[in-house]
């Protein structure tokens, strides 16, 4: 069988990409400008179950009198505010503490290095880590150790 008389005709091309191009004009037409029937305030009612929506309720509008008082516009309900007492927080002081859990080839001048660049700033804190963690012997770490990172 010729390869040839195996592929459709030029007017099948011809008709594909004509329909391509009008089913694509069509959908920028309908983007650009949905039809007057669209629900414009949320999904299409095919998608309304899977897409959440957040309903927004108007405010009433208050119209100042003269007077010193203010009415809100009218046809819109009126609530009566009472007082209440505002309870003061009490400042906490909160520090979260930074882990870090050793790996295989890892040291404590290793593990400074990554929290710090500063040569000098390494050394005071792979002491403040053994400080933290209460190691005395800094080669004494173990794998699956988690380590406090102590505040820099």
């Amino acid at each position: 069988m010729d390869p040839a008389l195996a592929l459709p005709s030029y007017k099948v091309y011809r008709g594909s990409i004509g329909a391509l191009l009008i089913g694509s004009i069509v959908a920028v037409w309908l983007l650009v400008l949905p039809p007057a029937a669209a629900d414009q305030d949320g999904p299409p009612a095919a998608l309304a179950g899977v897409v959440q929506t957040v309903t927004v309720t108007p405010t009433p509008e208050v119209t100042p009198v003269p007077g010193g008082e203010a009415t809100p516009a009218a046809g819109t309900p009126t609530a009566t505010p009472e007082p209440t007492e505002t309870p003061t927080p009490t400042p906490t002081e909160t520090v979260a503490q930074e882990t870090y859990t050793v790996q295989s080839g890892d040291t404590l001048f290793l593990i400074a290095s990554r929290y710090t660049s500063d040569n000098a700033e390494i050394d005071r804190l792979a002491t403040a880590i053994a400080q933290a963690n209460g190691i005395t012997d800094p080669s004494s770490i173990q794998v699956g150790q988690v380590l406090i990172i102590p505040p820099r």
